[in-house]
């Protein structure tokens, strides 16, 4: 009984734990171009879907850029779980609508990622 106590007691200091070190930082919907950092961080590139595929299979970070030409890190919005699903490889080089919570730090701005889709 004692061993059954004190695993439950650990499980919930893990989960809290995770809990604690969720994202914080200001709601937002962002409509932009969705790419890889490798072909477009240095410059806005042309860079092909499949190029971009590539990219991100090789373990680039997803980029997006809105009208104004901000650049955000697209980040998972869930913990260890993958942002880019097959559907989403797919809207690559697309305009996107991404709805998340953005974050700042030293010059990085990131959106984890909570809703995304082919933009209207």
């Amino acid at each position: 009984m004692k061993k059954a106590v004190l695993i439950l007691l650990a499980l919930l200091m893990l989960t809290a734990t995770c809990w604690a070190a969720a994202p914080k930082g200001k709601e937002v919907t962002i409509t932009g171009k969705m790419t890889c950092t490798f072909c477009n961080l240095p410059a806005a590139g042309k860079c092909s879907k499949e190029c971009c595929q590539a990219c991100l299979k090789s373990g680039d970070p997803v980029l997006l850029e809105d009208a104004k030409g901000n650049l955000y890190i697209l980040l998972s919005g869930e913990h260890e779980k993958p942002l880019m699903t097959p559907d989403r490889l797919n809207l690559l080089t697309e305009k996107v609508t991404v709805k998340g919570m953005m974050v700042k730090r030293g010059g990085i701005q990131g959106i984890y990622v909570k809703e995304m889709g082919k933009a209207k």
